[in-house]
């Protein structure tokens, strides 16, 4: 009980809220490119099988361009207001809202889909949740002028946020593991999907195709890498280990997968788990009694 206490308390240390506020600037960038990329409809019947929270809508209203065009605009407004601090925390609630639908809607329309928005969508919802708990501070910072001297920036936004990029790549290493068993890194299918969907000139795309003993290798490795992932929430050092590897592993597929669409993770990756909050001086300190 007592180290539940210790950790708890721990969790409630502050900051000044710069590497916050930056995280949320670059969550909001990645929601208003959503806001401003067209869907796709893809023709045919649905299937049976929810592919989002949002599966119970009737087709007609799933279909229509005119609600992915209302989402939009109230995705593109509502983060406008919260990257300005306005209306909090409405504005982030109706961000997070309308992210969530609006890539529910791709999906719904889609015959194949990708996780490449799961990151930016929970991280906002930690980032919703930071200016929900603490909008009076914030607005009483805002008034006075001294939002960016203030501590406001509590530890666990950072902790939940470390927890979740581990959480989510370590879930993806045994999700492989579970549907494919230990041999999924033989290395022949990452071969065959270099061959049929890799960037041609890329040399680490002929680096996976020159011997397949190689790319077992690095598959593997790519898998344990995933699978060991949570560990980054241990301390910082562990951290900036896994994030230097993970980031390097997001380079390779970048690199070779350039249509991929990975580019969100691997900058929210860089953003947490490398060391910018020491580069940013992040400071946490014990929370002042209210």
């Amino acid at each position: 009980m007592n180290f539940l206490n210790r950790f708890f308390d721990w969790l409630q240390d502050e900051a000044t809220p710069q590497f916050g506020q930056i995280a949320t600037w670059i969550l909001l960038l990645f929601a208003m490119v959503v806001a401003w990329t067209p869907i796709e409809f893809d023709g045919g019947p649905r299937r049976s099988d929810a592919a989002t929270v949002f599966s119970w809508m009737p087709e007609s209203i799933i279909r229509s361009p005119e609600l992915f065009f209302g989402v939009r605009v109230v995705l593109f407004v509502s983060a406008f207001l919260w990257a300005l601090r306005v209306a909090i925390p409405f504005s982030c609630w109706l961000t997070v809202a309308a992210f969530t639908m609006s890539w529910a809607l791709r999906m719904e329309n889609l015959t194949n889909g990708a996780h490449i928005f799961n990151v930016t969508n929970w991280l906002l919802i930690i980032h919703a949740m930071w200016f929900h708990f603490r909008h009076r501070e914030i607005k009483n910072a805002i008034g006075d002028s001294t939002f960016w001297e203030t501590k406001l920036y509590p530890r666990w936004v950072l902790w939940l946020c470390v927890f979740y990029l581990g959480w989510f790549h370590s879930l993806a290493g045994f999700s492989k593991i579970l549907n494919s068993g230990f041999d999924w890194g033989n290395g022949v299918s990452l071969q065959l999907w270099t061959e049929l969907f890799g960037w041609k000139p890329s040399p680490f795309g002929k680096l996976l195709l020159w011997d397949v003993r190689l790319t077992a290798w690095m598959q593997t490795g790519a898998l344990a890498l995933e699978c060991l992932s949570i560990f980054c929430i241990l301390n910082r050092w562990f951290r900036y280990a896994i994030g230097f590897a993970l980031f390097g592993f997001y380079l390779g597929v970048l690199t070779t997968f350039i249509d991929f669409g990975f580019h969100f993770n691997a900058i929210l990756v860089a953003y947490f788990l490398l060391p910018v909050d020491w580069l940013m001086g992040l400071d946490f300190g014990q929370r002042k009694a209210s």
